[in-house]
């Protein structure tokens, strides 16, 4: 393709390593088109469709010399981004660099729990106090010291000529003992993409250092934003603070350690510890119902002032006194060669926060169970994305955005921000959902019919069998699913069965995610809006049917109740922004697991008889699930066409 037709597709038709698709080059256009007029677009494109590659390949050909920020939620998709970039780079010379958190890539916090454990903020001051006493390898961090004494020129050519991912850039660093975080750091001035987590954009603190060894400003940045449909819940979880018994405890503990202060006349540090120890438990014992409770407005500050013999005026004065004493604590843990940690510094935060908080905006909770805590939740996800309104483009990309138009209104975007959606390639016989319309998973049926759940697994069961393929099954919590093992379903399902524990970690999940991809025909028993329910790929024959047990909606707790609210005084929309779109999200998302590729092809079916009021899922109800699943494997797959892609 010559120079004029790149510029009519897009321009990036030379960056582009593959021979694209359709679907593709309407990417790379629409991409084209949003930065070239600097606008922000929002866009969906089904799972596999290779949004990646398309969007990086775009941008490499029209950023115009401005920095790229492709930020991601997990490590698999920021693989994919450098996977990707080592790919372009062999046609368009892009040299990328791949940055993960301290706690991710800092050699000392592999042998450190407590670091391994620690805030952004307080591992950066702790880093930085350790690479001010590095004088040998054995004074203050010895892979700081690595680094510094190691050659950076040969280093600087290695990362440029390879650019590895962030575990990549662990594992060579390790071998090296030299710290990966400060060498993928030194060389972002250089990048012309960075891949890095939601945070490093979305923490105020990290922001502004992380544009500082960017050496670029936030107006000439072009910021990626991959499944970006989780954007607003992330946002809105970043915003909110809590505080917990166990964090009492500690500010207990810091008192009986670094001094014990009088934050009001008579009431020692240690003294309001226990008192807000004592207050938590109370007010998750009145207000908790399930899991959370609303807390009555001045119910916490009074329960307080009451027990402490004060008044709202000398709030302002025990803030200033935890403030000094937690700057103190930290100071002294620093010097003693500790993560710089304070509990007391993070309640007089959290109190200062929990006084402010604007109630049109956030909504004040108490959290139950081992370890009650109080919430400042913020319930609109705009206040945390409004930087990206200052930068000068963004990309918010995802295969299961859903209503374009209310995701743009819940991030506050600006109304010419282009909304575009992209339709896959792939041949649409080759992937089908179907539903049975005699089931349900609502909680008033469960808790009324005791016989439900032995129905629910009945027809796992028979529809597993049917198929004997390589099958995911979703249940809406952990209690359904240790409800179904309890009544033996493994045993049942005649194949090697795989669990997602409740308190499974990720190395082990990961493990036994490998075991199912390797085993065909083996299933896997997991919890929709889990780990496995989006974010991982599943090529090939290693994913052929998804069975949905139930509806994905939210719980109904009082911050999702709070947030129904919310959105029905500023949209009257709220079910459908806090309830039902979430759950079309998730039905979406586990779905999409099957298809990844043009040659792929599977079944959804869905065990609930709610999905007929889904109309924007494209379903078919069935009497007999495990016919129609014995039917549509019977049939020869579809394959793509010649049509379905444009050559060079």
């Amino acid at each position: 393709m010559n120079s004029e037709q790149d510029r009519q597709q897009g321009g990036a038709q030379s960056a582009f390593p593959y021979v694209a698709r359709k679907s593709q080059i309407r990417i790379m256009k629409s991409v084209f088109d949003a930065i070239t007029a600097r606008r922000h677009i929002v866009f969906e494109s089904p799972t596999g469709s290779g949004k990646t590659a398309s969007v990086l390949s775009s941008l490499v050909e029209c950023r115009g010399g401005r920095k790229i920020l492709y930020l991601t939620r997990t490590n698999s998709q920021q693989k994919q981004v450098m996977k990707e970039l080592r790919k372009i780079s062999a046609r368009m010379k892009v040299f990328g660099v791949a940055i993960q958190g301290r706690n991710n890539s800092c050699l000392l916090a592999e042998e450190d729990t407590e670091m391994k454990a620690g805030t952004p903020e307080e591992l950066s001051s702790y880093c930085s106090y350790l690479k001010e006493r590095t004088k040998s390898e054995s004074e203050g961090c010895r892979y700081y010291y690595g680094l510094v004494n190691a050659d950076r020129v040969e280093l600087t050519d290695w990362m440029k000529r390879t650019m590895p991912d962030s575990e990549e850039l662990v594992r060579e660093c390790t071998g090296m003992r030299i710290c990966p975080y400060e060498l993928s750091k030194s060389l972002l001035s250089d990048a012309d993409v960075v891949t890095a987590p939601y945070i490093y954009f979305f923490d105020p603190f990290i922001r502004r250092r992380l544009l500082e060894w960017m050496a670029t400003p936030l107006e000439k940045l072009i910021v990626v934003l991959d499944e970006a449909h989780n954007l607003p819940d992330y946002l809105r979880e970043i915003e909110s603070v809590r505080f917990s018994i166990r964090a009492a405890g500690g500010m207990r503990k810091e008192a009986e350690d670094y001094g014990d202060p009088e934050v009001s006349p008579g009431t020692s540090i240690r003294d309001l510890s226990e008192t807000v120890e004592s207050i938590i438990k109370a007010m998750a014992k009145d207000f908790v119902l399930d899991e959370d409770g609303l807390v009555p407005e001045m119910e916490f500050e009074t329960s307080l002032m009451e027990e402490m013999s004060v008044n709202s005026r000398s709030f302002a004065n025990m803030i200033a006194v935890l403030t000094s004493q937690g700057e103190f604590v930290r100071d002294m843990k620093l010097k003693s060669g500790k993560l710089p940690r304070s509990y007391i510094r993070s309640f007089g935060d959290f109190m200062r926060f929990w006084i402010e908080a604007e109630p049109q905006h956030y909504v004040k909770l108490v959290n139950g169970g081992e370890n009650p805590s109080l919430e400042v939740y913020c319930m609109d996800p705009s206040i945390a994305a409004s930087p990206l309104l200052d930068a000068y483009a963004s990309i918010h990309m995802s295969g299961t955005m859903g209503n374009l138009s209310d995701y743009c209104r819940l991030l506050n975007l600006p109304e010419d921000t282009m909304a575009v959606s992209i339709p896959s390639d792939f041949p649409p016989q080759n992937r089908k959902v179907i539903y049975v319309d005699d089931v349900t998973t609502r909680y008033e049926v469960i808790s009324r019919d005791a016989g439900m759940i032995g129905s629910i697994a009945e027809r796992v069961v028979d529809v597993c069998r049917a198929a004997m393929r390589s099958t995911i099954v979703f249940l809406p919590s952990y209690n359904v699913l240790d409800s179904l093992l309890s009544l033996g379903i493994e045993s049942r399902l005649g194949t090697p069965v795989l669990v997602e524990r409740r308190d499974m970690g990720q190395a082990a999940l990961m493990d036994s995610v490998e075991k199912f991809k390797s085993n065909r025909g083996s299933i896997f028993l997991s919890v929709i809006g889990g780990r496995i329910s989006e974010g991982l790929d599943f090529p090939d024959e290693t994913l052929e049917m998804v069975v949905i047990v139930g509806i994905p909606y939210p719980r109904p707790t009082a911050k999702q109740r709070a947030l129904v609210n919310y959105y029905d005084i500023l949209y009257r929309k709220g079910w459908d922004y806090a309830v039902r779109n979430p759950a079309v999200r998730r039905l979406l998302q586990a779905s999409g697991r099957m298809i990844r590729s043009e040659t792929d092809r599977g079944i959804a079916v869905v065990l609930d008889k709610r999905l007929a009021n889904f109309r924007e899922i494209d379903a078919e109800a069935v009497k007999d699930a495990p016919a129609a699943v014995s039917a549509f494997f019977s049939m020869q797959p579809a394959r793509e066409t010649a049509e379905d892609r444009v050559n060079k």
